[in-house]
């Protein structure tokens, strides 16, 4: 019964591990928080050491910000609630960041310091998760995949035929052919000897 239960509860480990280590895996597009054009967008993707990898691209900000702030930093709100984690300094709008706990969203405030431990300027650009659907997409073939793209789109493409498939298919048809041929001449035979054999 206890190895049961321990099978039961490392069973259980396995699956909120896995479900945890997928949540912070995807692309982010920080919009403006108000009139100004700012974006930028993020990619995360977990590493084999199960930290994640951010990296932000940003377009249309402004430096400096104004005549007091010079910086902009990249937040993280965690998975599990509490306060907002500290990235780093995007740069000049191009940056590269590891960050252990997983994330479901991001935002970059204005700073006066960029050595701050918490938010303490106004935000400027944020935006959610968005799950990497070319990865969760199932595969139909060897050749086609499934999107919703494609299942959308009125324009057909036909698919092409890998090399050696139409051999192979004729040579299963024929085996086919061949074992109901075979099939039936059997059961010719003995509806014969049957009949031959009857009892008159």
């Amino acid at each position: 019964m206890r190895k049961f239960f321990g099978v039961f509860i490392l069973f259980l480990l396995i699956i909120f591990s896995a479900k945890t280590a997928s949540g912070a895996e995807g692309t982010f597009e920080l919009r403006s928080t108000d009139s100004n054009g700012y974006k930028c967008f993020a990619a995360s993707l977990q590493q084999q050491n199960l930290n994640y990898k951010v990296l932000v691209s940003c377009r249309n900000i402004i430096f400096p910000v104004d005549d007091t702030i010079y910086t902009y930093v990249l937040w993280a709100n965690p998975q599990d609630g509490g306060s907002a984690i500290k990235l780093g300094s995007i740069g000049l709008g191009r940056a590269e960041f590891i960050l252990k706990p997983a994330f479901t969203s991001l935002f970059i405030t204005a700073e006066q310091n960029p050595s701050v431990k918490t938010p303490a300027g106004n935000v400027v650009m944020k935006g959610s998760i968005k799950p990497i659907t070319f990865l969760e997409k199932q595969i139909t073939s060897a050749n086609q995949e499934t999107t919703d793209q494609e299942s959308a789109s009125t324009v057909e493409t036909p698919s092409p035929t890998p090399a050696g498939t139409s051999v192979r298919d004729r040579l299963l048809t024929g085996l086919k052919r061949a074992g109901l041929a075979s099939g039936l001449a059997l059961v010719a035979i003995l509806g014969l000897v049957f009949v031959l054999t009857r009892p008159r």
